[in-house]
């Protein structure tokens, strides 16, 4: 069944409002990036850079990094759990011509659940998230781990490395090319079967030296893995190599 993009937004709304109500220390940074045009692209494009963040001190908090929202329901210094959501952005416009001919992919919205848990800033994470729109009807299954490390009073730098599974049915929808989807692309056919999409690391750096505002920096290299970079649209057309760089100026309050 499909859920409509109206119902996923008042979701999201009621989530952040329910976490709003207690008292909290809250971040909310925006600024710009660069990142590839489609997933295994080498052309890059200008996109925004968004997070909007709130701890409390029960352990509960919640996370919105880009189009990533994550609810941690413990009330737990240690362990996390909760709902999370995601957008993925569409495939359309692409700079590659050959790509750009094939049908377009809208944009898709997941949604699933994550784990983890924080032991001496020591950070370990696992993420499943499912479509729920009928757009590629896949699910991923990310892995995560990293440090926070308080390099200064007013730095803090976390390192993380990460990898992620991925179905048939998402490898399907954006690696594969097939007469259902190539529409009047030249590639060849290709059939992209599920397994470890890809492997990457990640690393981001906040700087707060006023009492209220900040610089975040963020840059993450993925590297992408078996069908995913065999695929004609990242090994004849594109890059196996990801990159992302954000900056963002952020603006911390609360007790």
């Amino acid at each position: 069944m499909k859920v409509s993009k109206k119902v996923w937004l008042c979701l999201l709304i009621l989530i952040l409002t329910s976490g709003t109500v207690w008292a909290g220390k809250y971040t909310a940074g925006l600024g710009a990036g660069m990142a590839p045009d489609y997933e295994g692209s080498e052309d890059y494009t200008a996109v925004p850079s968004l997070m909007f963040k709130g701890n409390y001190d029960s352990g509960r908090y919640f996370s919105l990094l880009g189009t990533n929202f994550m609810f941690n329901l413990v009330p737990s210094q240690t362990f996390s759990f909760g709902p999370a959501l995601n957008y993925r952005m569409e495939r359309d416009d692409v700079d590659n011509d050959r790509v750009d001919d094939m049908d377009k992919i809208d944009g898709a919205f997941e949604a699933g659940a994550f784990g983890g848990f924080n032991i001496n800033n020591f950070i370990l994470r696992l993420e499943m998230l499912t479509d729920v729109s009928d757009e590629h009807d896949g699910t991923l299954v990310k892995g995560t781990a990293g440090y926070r490390w308080q390099a200064m009073p007013a730095l803090a730098i976390t390192p993380t490395i990460f990898t992620t599974y991925a179905d048939d049915d998402y490898m399907d929808t954006y690696f594969g090319v097939n007469a259902g989807n190539r529409g009047s692309s030249t590639l060849p056919n290709y059939e992209a079967d599920g397994g470890m999409k890809d492997f990457g690391i990640n690393v981001s750096a906040h700087y707060t030296p006023w009492q209220h505002w900040g610089v975040m920096g963020i840059m993450s290299y993925s590297s992408l893995l078996n069908d995913a970079k065999d695929s004609p649209i990242v090994d004849d057309e594109g890059d196996k190599g990801q990159m992302f760089f954000g900056l963002m100026g952020t603006y911390r309050w609360g007790p």
